[in-house]
């Protein structure tokens, strides 16, 4: 008798979920208010400024739903509060793939890199939202980015503004 939740013949069933984008979630059954209720953890502990038990949900929901860009993102924002830069780096950009028109993971990506020295990298994410920015709901971000830009210029670290505004 099997220890495990649920009934896959074979690892190749697995596998084969695991590459149709299905998570561990769907082996195990977890319904969505039962994310929700993890996502409500995680948002609670990461408001509380408890980064590393909100990382544990959030990663928690990635393992279950890998899709889902909202998990990833706030895995990311996680990782960027914890300083691991590189890390939150890497997961803003799997969100950003996840969602082309979600101009946030870039500008956090940005930030990150300003974190780690690297202005040219910086401007390059910056420019790339002020570019994505062109609804008028993103409009705060779009102003955000470029002051960011400036600074970046005036610390002779990235082409002036202008240079990057489509």
């Amino acid at each position: 008798m099997s220890a495990l939740p649920f009934n896959i013949e074979s690892s190749a069933q697995v596998l084969e979920l695991l590459s149709q984008g299905g998570g561990l979630g769907t082996i195990f059954g977890y319904t969505e208010d039962e994310y929700e209720a993890m996502y409500a953890l995680g948002h609670s502990h990461y408001s509380q400024q408890r980064y590393l038990d909100a990382a544990m949900c959030f990663s928690f929901l990635m393992a279950h739903q890998s899709l889902e860009q909202r998990f990833i993102t706030a895995f990311a924002a996680c990782m960027q509060m914890l300083k691991h830069y590189q890390d939150a780096i890497q997961y803003y950009s799997m969100a950003s793939l996840l969602d082309l028109q979600d101009p946030l993971p870039t500008f956090h990506t940005a930030e990150c890199f300003i974190a780690l020295e690297l202005p040219e990298q910086a401007g390059e994410a910056l420019a790339l939202v002020v570019a994505q920015c062109q609804s008028p709901h993103w409009q705060t971000l779009r102003q955000r980015a470029q002051a960011l830009l400036e600074l970046l210029a005036d610390a002779g670290a990235a082409p002036a503004t202008e240079e990057h505004i489509p």
